[in-house]
């Protein structure tokens, strides 16, 4: 029977497998899923480099740990490191201009891109963290801005595009309700692999602060740091607070952020109207704006138990039925 944590780096490294991603020890250690408990890295190279189980289970190459093989995926890997950088380098011209907007407390790179594992095709998705009962004012002018330039994901082509689908306020930061199930285990991997590209008043660490329910899941993981972080400065908070005039003057605020929900509510139900609120897919309130109406976790999560289903589930029953 394997230990724990062998069992722990076995479902971790399947994970990411899923997405052709292989995993370096010290990353094996950080994204450590439901050990138990916290881990030291020294244990996990430890057993990393003594374990039968795991040796017969894993292949290193080139640093890279994968499942027995799928040796290649460290070439997909490095070729999906080239590629994001073009894409980093695209999001942060369009967040140097965003910093100018007001009301935004924070944009975050998510999905494979946070952790630099994006396809040519893929478009570039950010997670949005609004002014206290802005949400809806906030969204207006990301998407508008974008569609204006013609860089919203289109039925054609998503190449680089951005995809603003997921927004929440500042006075709701917990978003353990978005999980599918308690055996969900893509939400965690989503919250902690959430990478910062701009924020205001240290938002992102209060975000981080307010799920700590993730480390249940995930009890080595720590807050994320961008080399390339854009941080408001003098000119884009003046610019940012005259421009909050214009959209949501002082006396009239409230009228105003019912306004931009009314008339973007009246598109969303026309999109989506049968998927809102029904699961955790399309959510739509005053704390939370959610369009994954293509919500792959279900998917991921099946591959997933496959994996382990081969790697440990199958081996223990055959184990106990000897």
């Amino acid at each position: 029977m394997r230990s724990v944590i062998e069992q722990s780096i076995l479902k971790t490294v399947a994970f990411f497998d899923v997405f052709n991603y292989p995993l370096t020890a010290e990353e094996i250690w950080k994204w450590l899923y439901r050990p138990g408990r916290k881990v030291s890295l020294a244990e996990v190279k430890d057993i990393l480099e003594t374990s039968q189980i795991l040796q017969e289970k894993l292949n290193c190459t080139e640093a890279f740990y994968s499942l027995c093989g799928r040796e290649y995926t460290h070439l997909i890997r490095k070729h999906h490191n080239n590629l994001a950088e073009r894409k980093f380098n695209r999001a942060l011209l369009l967040i140097r201009f965003y910093r100018y907007l007001p009301f935004i407390k924070m944009i975050a790179i998510c999905n494979t891109l946070a952790y630099s594992n994006t396809g040519e095709d893929s478009d570039i998705d950010f997670f949005v963290i609004a002014q206290k009962d802005k949400i809806w004012v906030v969204r207006f002018l990301t998407i508008v801005c974008v569609h204006v330039l013609g860089l919203r994901p289109t039925v054609k082509t998503s190449r680089d595009a951005f995809c603003f689908s997921f927004f929440i306020s500042e006075e709701v930061l917990d978003i353990q309700s978005i999980m599918m199930h308690q055996n969900d285990i893509y939400s965690p991997y989503w919250v902690a692999q959430l990478l910062p590209v701009f924020d205001r008043e240290e938002t992102y660490q209060k975000f981080f602060q307010s799920n700590t329910w993730i480390t249940k899941y995930l009890p080595n993981v720590f807050p994320n740091q961008f080399a390339k972080e854009l941080k408001p400065y003098f000119l884009s908070e003046l610019v940012a607070k005259i421009l909050a005039l214009i959209f949501s003057p002082i006396f009239f605020g409230r009228w105003f952020e019912s306004l931009y929900r009314r008339a973007q509510a009246r598109i969303i139900s026309r999109n989506l109207q049968e998927m809102i609120n029904v699961d955790t897919r399309v959510i739509v309130n005053e704390h939370m704006l959610k369009f994954h109406s293509n919500d792959r976790r279900e998917a991921f999560y099946k591959k997933w138990r496959e994996r382990v289903h081969t790697l440990i589930d199958k081996e223990i029953y055959n184990g106990e039925s000897k």
